[in-house]
């Protein structure tokens, strides 16, 4: 699927800046803290909101190139039926997991929607940055419709060839 690859750049791209950030902004606090004796209060906390973004970008690239663990490998060699097997038990694994935490970071009890996890960090801000928390928090959401979007090309595309085929 054109759209996961096109989507898998677009997170590589980033999950490496979020990585070359943090590098930066950690050398930043260090050089501050030791070298000046004059800290800065926001360097810890972009650290940790780039660890976060760039965690979870990443992650989403690792799954669309099979890197997540799995406990039985399914090749092109395997039988239809272990094939299929394996990828409804896959979107299974996946559904289960990413749809509800999706669905609360919408929606709260009894669909209120001003109680999802999103819309109650719109009224709070981050206290280093002051960037408003619905923003640092949309990775959430937004890594589970990529992982989604990646199962489906997963689902749609072959097995890979066994180990040592020269084919």
């Amino acid at each position: 699927m054109k759209l996961s690859a096109g989507l898998d750049r677009i997170c590589l791209a980033l999950a490496k800046a979020a990585l070359v950030g943090i590098a930066l902004v950690i050398l930043l606090q260090v050089t501050a803290r030791y070298g000046m004796r004059s800290p800065y209060a926001w360097t810890e906390e972009l650290a940790r909101y780039l660890m976060v973004w760039g965690g979870l970008l990443g992650a989403t690239c690792a799954f669309r190139r099979s890197l997540d663990p799995v406990i039985v490998s399914v090749t092109s060699a395997s039988s239809a039926r272990h094939q299929l097997l394996a990828r409804v038990t896959l979107v299974a694994a996946l559904v289960i997991f990413l749809v509800p935490v999706l669905h609360y970071s919408f929606f709260g009890p009894n669909l209120n929607f001003e109680r999802g996890f999103v819309w109650r960090g719109m009224g709070r801000s981050s206290p280093g940055l002051g960037l408003n928390m619905a923003l640092l928090g949309s990775v959430i959401p937004i890594t589970c419709v990529i992982l989604l979007i990646h199962c489906a090309a997963r689902v749609v595309s072959p097995f890979p060839a066994p180990r040592g085929d020269a084919t």
